[in-house]
């Protein structure tokens, strides 16, 4: 049994595998919700600590290895003999919509107003170093991270023309067992985050409803708008790419610019356009002393850990399904088009995104009330109060908030699918509904038993489980680089000798 086991997977496995392993989460929370919670809380923290010089290294190799690929010959390879299935406006909103919609939306006001009111480093203008700091959580590393690995992907598939995803993720091995290792755990990694996302998702909307309405709903509404949310998902994951989740993605992307826009309009713009400018600079120019917290930009243990090392985690969990995604949504293109639409134009349009909202911000704290943009799931309506036509501004910042959800559920749907149906590109409707099912069906279990205590324990499990994962994608990116660049230049210096 485990010769066979470890020998040969059948792809449609998978769906065994994951059902029994959110089903195990599940029955731990309903019978043991609060030491299930202590012990992810505390082998979270032990890990954050003990490895937190090494997920510093990592974010930072990861943007580096992205870069060199940038100057070699090899950026002029196109990813796929077919012409690209989305236009470059689509292409962006799948990234923005799949990759961080929600946590921009959430994250707006909240992040930025927290680094004006505790600094990291010592300054002589906390505005511009509250940006600077937000740039730095949300810009290269994270897309770096997503991109690279997605690159990895592609590249087998479209252009080394690997059999399937399966053989794409783990190529440079023959041995059935860590294909099985790395193909499961990426499921599992997954459906974690999925997890979590919809959970504390539902819950983020929800609590925005309530203050924006000033009511108060019980745990039926939670529970409602889990399945809602789910629901939705399933179906758009169902219709495929091109229908519902491409439809989603751009009406995301249309009025969260629209949003920012009208906050814009509110701005003293020279002021802006200085604290913004500023702040990427030194971004930039200080980006290895951010990235490895040393010299002037020596953070404190504690920020370092709960902020910069927990986001590098947290990203590094979300790499497998978000990076899939995007080689997904990406044949056609060139490695070039690749690395700058999925790491420089996002970085650029996050950076444009948070310095609106929180040069407005800014301009409303004051030290009597700094503190009214502390709460992650009211902050971004605590803002929105102080414009007019506020109401109408909750409402589409509220649907925001919900489209994103749904699209970074159907996108991993969408992913498991492919890995379960044996890494079709176009799984068939009754692994995504499987998916969807295990996914909604965990997802509301949990809800239900431990609300967002528990839901943000699973989260703590999805940054636990990162660390292995950053072994695998460390191996992955070695041998991509042994067996693409370092075997070709050899073969090339050889012919021309």
């Amino acid at each position: 049994m485990i010769t066979k086991l470890y020998g040969y997977i059948r792809p449609s496995s998978l769906l065994f595998y994951g059902s029994i392993f959110s089903f195990f989460f599940f029955l731990t929370g309903l019978f043991a919700p609060a030491f299930l919670t202590q012990v992810l809380n505390k082998v979270n923290q032990n890990l954050l600590t003990v490895f937190g010089t090494y997920y510093l290294w990592v974010g930072l190799i990861t943007v580096i290895a992205a870069v060199v690929i940038l100057f070699l010959p090899l950026r002029k390879q196109r990813l796929g003999d077919e012409k690209p299935a989305f236009s470059y406006f689509s292409w962006v909103a799948l990234l923005y919509s799949t990759g961080m919609g929600s946590g921009l939306l959430l994250r707006a006001v909240q992040e930025p107003a927290y680094y004006l009111n505790n600094p990291p480093v010592a300054t002589a203008n906390n505005k511009v170093t509250a940006l600077q700091y937000t740039f730095f959580h949300w810009g290269f590393t994270p897309w770096a991270m997503y991109s690279l690995f997605g690159l990895i992907v592609a590249y087998n598939l479209y252009v080394k023309k690997v059999p399937n995803l399966l053989d794409a993720i783990v190529p440079y091995t023959k041995s059935k067992m860590i294909k099985f290792i790395a193909t499961l755990f990426i499921v599992l990694i997954t459906i974690t985050g999925v997890i979590a996302s919809l959970g504390l998702g539902t819950a983020q909307v929800v609590n925005g409803i309530e203050y924006a309405f000033k009511v108060t709903y019980g745990t039926n509404f939670l529970l409602l708008m889990v399945v809602f949310i789910g629901i939705v998902a399933t179906y758009s994951a169902l219709t495929g790419i091109n229908k519902v989740i491409k439809f989603l993605a751009d009406f995301d992307f249309t009025f969260s610019i629209i949003l920012m826009l009208f906050i814009g309009f509110f701005l003293n713009f020279n002021t802006f356009l200085y604290q913004t400018a500023l702040a990427f600079y030194n971004y930039v120019i200080h980006f290895f002393e951010m990235s490895l917290s040393f010299g002037s930009y020596k953070t404190a243990p504690s920020f370092t850990q709960e902020w910069t090392v927990f986001y590098w985690a947290f990203w590094l969990a979300w790499v497998p399904f978000t990076g899939i995604f995007i080689a997904r949504i990406s044949k056609g293109r060139t490695i070039k088009e690749f690395l700058i639409t999925t790491i420089f134009i996002p970085t650029l349009a996050t950076v444009i995104w948070f310095s609106v909202f929180a040069n407005a911000a800014f301009d409303i704290i004051t030290t009597d009330d700094n503190t009214q943009f502390n709460d992650v799931f009211s902050s971004l309506f605590v803002f929105l109060e102080h414009f007019p036509f506020h109401y109408i501004t909750f409402f589409i910042a509220g649907l925001l908030v919900l489209i994103s959800i749904i699209n970074s559920v159907d996108s991993a749907i969408f992913v498991l699918g492919m890995f379960s149906d044996n890494g079709n590109e176009n799984p068939s409707k009754k692994h995504k509904l499987g998916w969807g099912f295990i996914i909604t069906a965990t997802a509301l279990g949990l809800t239900a038993i431990g609300t967002s205590e528990l839901l943000n324990g699973i989260s703590n499990l999805l940054v636990i489980m990162a660390l292995p994962f950053s072994f695998l994608y460390g191996y992955i990116i070695f041998m991509f680089f042994k067996n693409t660049i370092v075997k070709k230049k050899a073969l090339s210096d050889r012919y021309k000798s």
